[in-house]
């Protein structure tokens, strides 16, 4: 009963921080305390809380460095000029009639280079509303294809802080892992693509004056050149360079970029890298190209922190083992599947947040998968196509929340357009059940 009122109490603070805007790290805080005394009343001391605290939270340890190592790649990005020339080159090549489906793919090869839904709602995807908003369409599904296209990197670019986070929780290898992600992305992609065409036709762009280009050229050089950090990422993860020397490689070169290219001088390029990039309030682009710096991911990294801290104490007093008795009946492939979304779901829903999806799921479904003998790379491919996916569709996890926020748009109205969230979920499902009866 203690942990049914725990988990009820948890997701009450959540939901309520979500809605009033406070920083989510805070509210997590509280749900560990929450647990951590719970586990008191059960009996355990608190060296022994503490100790399972720290075990959970160490497994996050890979991925707060990546996730510090994204924060100086969005910098280094946006102060060489790369992230200004992605959007500016974008824009150059758009058709007004299929603006839709270029907004999917155009949101969903940007969140590819940087591997982060929230940095690329924050440029492109803000470059793109702004054009919605001056050309008679639907925001709604404008929107829609925004939040789609943001996720379609979260879930498999090598950048990701999600995907790296499910390779270190799954124990699995990054780039093998995400080979293997590719086997249930294509199709839904291309399902999602060809309903956005489709729903392009009836909702053309109509094109008004827009600033964005002249204000892009006049402040940044533009060139292929200032394209090479986003290129050299982009060919070493086809190459499976170690994404943690390949983020590094991106930042050198972004920051030679602009030193040489852009004029900046070595206090501003320490200061971005730091703090992230800022131009002047008057600047016209200032409310459009900003963020990253090492400070920036300290928030999101706590999260991840506390998130696998609260997992190892919720993993301590046999949480999961008890939710794994719901499994018992799970006896084939598509049921797993099945089971591992609804997880997901609840896991998302309650915690408000996709890491804590990620890291609940992982923890709770592995022994299920283990005593069907499927092996973690299916685990990990799962978990992506459920916990990473569904925790947008949410209204109020800050997967979605945040982003349509972000966009000045209602997170619930969006929901319906996100093809590409909900796409692979029903695809795989029916792909598994296809081929249990096949076999």
């Amino acid at each position: 009963m203690e942990l049914f009122l725990g988990f009820l109490l948890s997701f009450i603070i959540l939901i309520f921080g979500v809605f009033k805007g406070i920083y989510i790290g805070y509210c997590i805080g509280v749900s560990f305390l929450i647990f951590a005394i719970i586990a008191y009343r059960m009996g355990y001391d608190w060296r022994h809380i503490f100790t399972s605290a720290w075990n959970g939270g160490k497994s996050s340890f890979v991925v707060l460095r990546v996730f510090v190592l994204i924060g100086l790649v969005t910098a280094s990005w946006l102060i060489a000029g790369t992230i200004p020339a992605i959007v500016y080159y974008s824009m150059q090549v758009m058709n007004p009639r299929y603006f839709v489906v270029f907004t999917f793919l155009t949101t969903s090869m940007v969140s590819y280079m940087l591997g982060t839904s929230l940095g690329t709602s924050s440029t492109i995807g803000i470059v793109l509303i702004i054009m919605a908003r001056g050309g008679d369409i639907n925001l709604n599904l404008v929107g829609g294809a925004i939040l789609a296209g943001c996720y379609f990197g979260d879930r498999c670019s090598p950048m990701s802080s999600s995907a790296n986070l499910i390779s270190n929780l799954t124990n699995t290898e990054l780039y093998p892992m995400l080979k293997k992600f590719r086997r249930t992305t294509l199709v839904p992609f291309l399902i999602s693509v060809l309903i956005y065409f489709l729903l392009s036709l009836n909702n053309p762009l109509e094109i008004h004056e827009n600033t964005i280009l002249r204000d892009i050229e006049n402040f940044y050089v533009i060139s292929l050149v200032v394209l090479l950090p986003a290129l050299t990422m982009l060919v070493l993860s086809i190459f499976q360079v170690n994404v943690r020397k390949s983020m590094a490689v991106s930042i050198i070169l972004g920051s030679l970029v602009a030193m040489f290219i852009q004029g900046a001088q070595i206090k501003d390029l320490l200061h971005t890298l730091i703090l992230g990039y800022r131009l002047d309030p008057i600047n016209p682009l200032s409310k459009i190209l900003k963020g990253g710096g090492f400070i920036s991911m300290l928030k999101p990294g706590l999260v991840v922190f506390i998130s696998c801290s609260m997992a190892g104490v919720l993993q301590e007093i046999g949480v999961f083992e008890k939710t794994q008795g719901l499994f018992r009946k799970v006896k084939t492939r598509s049921k797993l599947f099945l089971a591992t979304a609804g997880a997901s779901f609840v896991s998302a829903a309650f915690g408000g947040n996709q890491s804590i999806a990620v890291v609940m799921v992982s923890r709770a479904m592995s022994k299920v998968y283990d005593r069907l003998r499927v092996d973690n790379y299916e685990l990990a491919t799962d978990i992506s196509n459920t916990a990473i996916l569904m925790a947008a569709t949410i209204p109020w996890n800050i997967a979605n929340f945040v982003i349509a926020t972000t966009l000045e748009l209602s997170p619930v109205l969006i929901v319906p357009y996100a093809v590409y969230l909900y796409i692979p979920v029903i695809y795989n499902y029916i792909a598994l059940k296809k081929s249990e009866r096949n076999s």
